[in-house]
């Protein structure tokens, strides 16, 4: 049986908390003491004062150092603008007049062994910002530097220590613009290359001048002319002219009243300088530098031991497949195999983009460990170009064994487990090279067990992955220009898993599905599942969770078996901007289970039919981040949005929803971290944590009595805000910190009980339903992989504005039980 505690009305303006010891409800009066405020403020005030604290040490006494450096801006430019200027030309100073101050346990700023001033490093630090504006398009830059002032520090122990502060002002100019960008070459078929893809030029009218846009444009020209034949070309050969003169105002031959009008625009000109851009063409005496090049002969050797690749040897085998060459040792890789992954054609114009894509074929799959081209041109009547395609083979077979311990295990753990604390211990054998074409075979044994307090098992897992790879796209058609799409695979998936939720289930879970991954652009990628079909079979329920989930039709379709047949596909998008130091990334998530299937054999979802336990479902969700780094920090952000929508079958009736192992959840290390795994919400509702499920038990005989409090839902809102820092090394590995705020809540999109009044999404309630967490965490770095621990609190709960006749005060924000229990959180690497 169960056990559902209700609120009565008459606690009107009374909070609950549920005691674990007897299961009752207390009335308890939330309340913030205004010492915590009091003594916060206290804590910040202190902090701030200490870590103010710098000290220097080995210095040489009475000899003036560089304390500080500060750098004024002085140009017309937005905050952000300035600040990203300002970043720029402070790597401009040189290090020796560059304090390098070291962090000790966040209060304490050491300078060690500070170098003796010498104004040359001004001056050169001076020229290098100078330089630095020029080159963005500061023209009329001018830059003082004022290092007179010399400060005395007289301390009771430190009298001969003098320090120096240097201000640098910077008095930018006007920045020029392009005005006009013209290209000019003598040879005709190079002219022509420019004209044709002028389109595509780096350089726009009326945008800010920079040097690194002309050098862009340098290259983009390069790789336009080695796409179409002209091997040898390089940078010599071009160059780009600058000119910010308007010739008309020399012209001594102009009418007086023309020059009048010329200077009147110059003026205009003056106060909005423009610049006009030549690229051009420098005349070389080598004349096969503008020889068109064709590919010649291409030898490929698969298996080349890594101690015999300087040179062909005599015990290899050759054999000719196309126009090919294979020079093979032991025969490893089918030569049909072999000359589809090269897209080098002997005979056809050389294209540095089929040299690159040939490289990037063979050094995507992991059969070689290294592969390398080199290239031997032919100048002759017809120039030419040979290429050796050389490749040292991996170890055919792979074995590991991962130990984990999070608070999360594995994404198939999110799904189903319950507790906040778990082991994992996972195998992995993996085949490079199945059937001499470099299929990949990956076999992966999963086991793991969690639990509450080291001494109670909530759940154990244990489940077999296998996939075969192959390098490149299987369709039941044949794809135009397959070359095109960039790291293409396909998955060929099976696998199955048991997890047992000891005292509540067993799950079975059986998946199989034909999964693609492909890239069309560098920074886009994709992976589609079609078909997917998976099997989850829930047994062995516990007396008082079966009556549960019958008598509530929300979780009576949740907790049952079922199929799912359909598609599910990802896209991901990195956005790279004109700042180095922004990015963005989008994911982009759908899935649809039993749309097509369930509408064309409908009464096939019968109870007893084949399709009887199919779910019919469509999963949508969209998580955005964006990033702002600096030198020693980083701003992270991230906005996320699920929604889930069921639909009725001829055997599932009533409320509908995602079945449970495709549903939302909230909460846990990589989500809102106030909150243990799956703990928050639905909505501002109050029925988990009212929820009991009592079992009576005959050995021994009695009743045992269990909160049921795992939270599933439709819909999913969070954002949240992470600021990343670095705090100091240690032995070598880097000790960072974070502050934090996340905000969301997960809800159920439609239920006709009354107990989940409040679990259901209402934009109108939206305020009182969010909930906030707030915190701060260290991460442990270690290159390869990242330990983070953090602490979140429960800033402002909707448990406590859960009911209309309840009312508490700020609606759940800083309820002292709260702020006194932090959640502790461990995972590996950043949680977005």
């Amino acid at each position: 049986m169960y056990i559902r505690r209700s609120l009565s009305a008459d606690q009107a303006g009374i909070r609950q908390n549920i005691s674990a010891e007897n299961g009752k409800l207390k009335k308890i009066r939330m309340k913030i003491h205004s010492s915590f405020f009091n003594h916060s403020y206290f804590i910040i005030i202190i902090l701030g004062l200490v870590s103010s604290c710098t000290v220097v040490k080995k210095y040489q006494p009475y000899k003036p150092f560089v304390f500080e450096n500060e750098i004024h801006i002085n140009g017309k430019m937005n905050s952000g603008e300035k600040k990203e200027l300002e970043n720029k030309l402070e790597t401009q100073i040189e290090d020796s007049v560059k304090p390098v101050f070291k962090s000790v346990l966040f209060v304490r700023h050491v300078l060690n062994r500070p170098a003796v001033f010498d104004s040359n490093y001004i001056k050169r630090s001076v020229q290098n910002m100078n330089n630095l504006l020029h080159n963005n398009g500061y023209y009329r830059s001018d830059v003082q530097a004022e290092w007179n002032k010399v400060d005395t520090v007289i301390r009771n122990d430190k009298p001969d220590q003098y320090r120096l502060k240097v201000n640098y002002n910077i008095n930018t100019g006007s920045l020029f613009r392009i005005d006009s960008i013209s290209y000019h070459f003598t040879d005709t078929t190079l002219q022509r290359l420019v004209n044709e893809n002028k389109d595509k030029s780096l350089l726009k009218k009326s945008e800010a001048f920079s040097n690194q846009q002309i050098d862009e444009e340098l290259n983009r020209l390069i790789e336009v002319f080695r796409n179409n034949g002209f091997y040898r070309i390089n940078r010599e050969m071009l160059k780009a002219q600058l000119d910010t003169v308007n010739v008309s105002l020399i012209d001594a031959s102009a009418d007086p009243f023309e020059q009048i009008q010329l200077q009147v625009e110059a003026q205009k000109k003056y106060q909005n300088p423009t610049i006009d851009i030549a690229i051009l063409e420098i005349p070389l005496k080598d004349s096969s530098i503008t020889q068109l090049y064709k590919v010649g002969n291409v030898v490929i050797l698969p298996d080349e031991p890594a101690e015999l690749m300087t040179g062909m040897r005599r015990d290899v085998e050759r054999t000719e497949y196309g126009n090919y060459s294979i020079y093979s040792r032991y025969n490893l890789f089918k030569p049909s195999f072999l000359v589809k992954r090269i897209a080098l054609k002997p005979g056809e114009l050389f294209r540095a983009s089929n040299f690159n894509k040939t490289l990037l074929n063979f050094n995507r799959i992991e059969a070689w460990q290294n592969v390398t081209i080199n290239a031997r041109p032919r100048d002759s009547i017809e120039p030419a170009v040979d290429f050796f395609i050389r490749m040292v083979p991996a170890k055919k077979y792979f074995f590991s064994a991962d130990f984990e311990g999070s608070s999360i295990l594995s994404a198939q753990n999110q799904l189903y487990n319950a507790g906040n604390k778990g082991l994992a211990l996972n195998f992995q054998l993996k085949n490079r090279n199945v059937a001499r074409q470099a299929l990949q075979l990956e076999n992966v044994l999963r086991t793991g067990i969690e639990f509450t307090d080291f001494s109670k098992i909530l759940s154990t897992e244990m489940g077999l992955s296998n996939r075969l790879i192959f390098p490149r796209l299987l369709t039941p058609f044949k794809l135009k220009n397959q070359e095109d799409f960039l790291n293409a695979r396909t998955y060929v998936n099976l696998d199955g898993s048991y997890i047992d939720r000891y005292k509540y289930y067993k799950i079975n879970t059986l998946n199989a599905y034909l999964g693609y991954e492909f890239q069309k652009r560098a920074n886009i990628n994709w992976q589609i599942r079609f078909p997917n079909i998976e099997f989850t079979r829930i047994y062995d329920i516990d007396l008082g969770f079966e009556q549960l989930i019958r008598d509530y039709p929300l979780l009576s379709y949740s907790y049952n078996n079922g199929l799912i047949m359909g598609i599910n596909g990802t896209y991901t998008r990195r956005f790279n901007t004109s700042n180095p130091r922004i990015f963005n990334y989008l994911r982009l998530y759908g899935e649809e289970s039993g749309l097509l299937i369930g509408a064309l054999f409908k009464k096939q979802t019968q109870d007893g039919k084949p399709l009887g336990q199919l779910y019919r479902f469509i999963k949508l969700s969209a998580d955005f981040r964006h990033y702002v780094t600096h030198a020693k920090s980083m701003w992270a952000y991230r906005v996320f949005a699920g929604y889930g929508l069921g639909f009725k079958t001829e055997n599932r009736q009533g409320d509908i929803s995602l079945p449970f192992f495709r549903q939302f959840f909230a909460g846990g290390p990589n989500s809102m971290r106030g909150w243990q795994l799956r703990k928050l919400g639905p909505g501002s509702s109050i029925f988990y944590d009212t929820l009991r499920v009592r079992t009576i038990t005959t050995d021994p005989p009695g009743v045992v009595e269990k909160k049921f409090d795992d939270r599933y839902a439709d819909i999913q809102l969070e954002g949240n805000v992470e600021y990343r820092f670095d705090i100091f090394p240690v032995y070598g590995y880097w000790l960072r910190g974070a502050l934090f705020t996340d905000i969301g809540n997960v809800w159920v999109r439609r239920s006709s009980s009354p107990e989940f009044k409040y679990a259901v999404f209402d934009l109108g309630r939206l305020y009182k339903d969010i909930a906030v967490a707030g915190g701060a965490g260290l991460r442990l770095d270690f290159k390869f992989f990242l330990l983070r621990f953090d602490l979140g609190w429960r800033l402002k709960d909707p448990l406590y504005a859960s009911d209309e006749y309840i009312k508490p005060q700020n609606d759940g924000w800083f309820i002292t039980s709260n702020m006194r229990r932090p959640a502790f959180q461990f995972g590996i690497g950043y949680p977005f």
